[in-house]
């Protein structure tokens, strides 16, 4: 099923620096929104949870015959650590059965211990946060339906920050913020991921939906 789009920063960079230019929007749609609902980035690793009722194995490796429920990482070829498939099997097989009876894709970040340097100060072992998802191949679910569907399986979303102009997101994600995720009560946040208060798509047919990371603002290596 689909791999998730990659997400585009706000602002094109200085390509000697690696710091982001103030002066140049990565795309000009960007400054036409006055708006956006803010979330969380978690820094750990792309997952997609499938579920397709219309999709059935006799021999399933994750649950008895019928319909199945499969993961992988953002690409097909994403290589998924074994405690974190494990994880993935008891968390949402067979729950998504009950939940849906159309294809749906889960997209979220495995993150924890073991996954980027960062990862224990966010968990001491493997999980699964829910940051996005995707009916029938063609329906964004909003933020609040989202967060519906996380209530309804017992796992967790990315946290919402609330909804912020340009200059605040700017503002706020240079001064850098606390995470609202960790364990650890001092660590940063690695930044945000912005989105319309209503699903856009640009020109290209491309979902408008931005990031922008505290390290986006320091000169160094990428």
């Amino acid at each position: 099923m689909t791999e998730y789009p990659k997400i585009q920063t706000l602002f094109e960079r200085n390509p000697e620096t690696f710091v982001v230019d103030h002066s140049k929007l990565k795309h000009p749609v960007f400054g036409t929104i006055s708006e956006w609902d803010v979330t969380e980035k978690v820094d750990g690793t792309n997952i997609r949870v499938m579920f397709d009722p219309m999709i059935v194995a006799e021999d399933s490796p994750y649950t008895s015959p019928g319909p199945i429920v499969s993961f992988n990482g953002r690409t097909d070829n994403a290589q998924i650590p074994g405690d974190l498939v494990q994880y993935l099997i008891k968390t949402f097989t067979p729950k998504l059965f009950t939940c849906f009876d159309t294809p749906v894709v889960l997209y979220g970040e495995g993150y924890g211990a073991g996954i980027q340097k960062v990862g224990k100060q966010y968990h001491l072992d493997k999980s699964f946060i829910l940051f996005d998802i995707l009916i029938d191949n063609q329906w964004w679910l909003n933020d609040s339906q989202m967060r519906a569907v996380a209530a309804n399986l017992g796992i967790q979303a990315v946290p919402y920050l609330g909804r912020w102009t340009l200059p605040e997101i700017i503002n706020n994600v240079q001064a850098g913020f606390l995470s609202t995720c960790s364990a650890n009560p001092t660590l940063l946040a690695e930044g945000i991921v912005a989105r319309p208060v209503e699903t856009l798509f640009d020109k290209r047919h491309e979902r408008v939906i931005l990031k922008l990371k505290t390290k986006d603002f320091v000169a160094g290596k990428r």
